[in-house]
């Protein structure tokens, strides 16, 4: 035991150096380990999505024969025509006489502006749509001969081209389960209504 303390003050320097790398190899060891333990996780940030506004905004897709068709943030109280205006203006074979230009919209309402030969096939179908027998309290826009998916009785969404009664009736479920149709394109995700059988009737439908 006196030999090795006898060594031991003979190398002072040298057990010193020991010391000190034993010191910071543990040091080492412990940066190692806390980095690997941040680098394991990552913490998703907040996603922001497109429906949140403020209490005095609303947001409206517009589609159609407009010149920047989309989806727009706006302020409450405006009506269809201000969006038109949003969007651009409308384009050289728009027609707007199916529409209530001074009509207040609505959040997530859909604005579809028709051309002018899509207006013309859907007048075709007006008389179609009259013989089902709507009152005169009913939506404006039964009376451009548009049927509307939200509202439309079987008999009506049965005028449409390839809807039968069997369509009709899962059209009519779909609303009643999933709520109203937000978008017209969201009858594709109705069974046995694909992309041929939507471009027969997409011209004559609104919400």
């Amino acid at each position: 035991m006196e030999q090795v303390l006898e060594w031991i003050k003979n190398q002072k320097v040298l057990c010193a150096f020991v010391f000190l790398g034993i010191l910071c190899a543990s040091f080492l060891t412990l940066y190692v380990v806390e980095a690997t333990a941040e680098e394991a996780y990552v913490c998703p940030k907040p996603e922001e999505t497109i429906t949140e506004t403020t209490e005095d905004e609303i947001i409206v897709d517009i589609k159609g024969a407009v010149v920047n068709p989309g989806v727009y943030r706006v302020n409450e109280g405006m009506i269809v025509n201000d969006i038109i205006t949003l969007a651009g203006g409308l384009t050289e074979d728009a027609d707007t006489s199916n529409l209530n230009l001074s009509k207040k919209v609505t959040n997530e309402m859909v604005i579809t502006v028709y051309t002018k030969d899509e207006v013309k096939d859907a007048e075709k179908q007006e008389a179609i749509v009259e013989e089902t027998g709507n009152d005169e309290d009913d939506d404006e826009e039964s009376t451009t001969g548009l049927v509307s998916i939200n509202t439309a009785t079987l008999e009506e969404l049965m005028t449409l081209p390839g809807i039968g009664e069997a369509k009709g009736k899962t059209i009519i479920q779909y609303r009643e389960s999933c709520g109203k149709f937000t978008k017209i394109e969201d009858l594709l995700n109705i069974k046995g209504i694909g992309d041929s059988v939507f471009a027969k009737f997409k011209d004559y439908i609104t919400l």
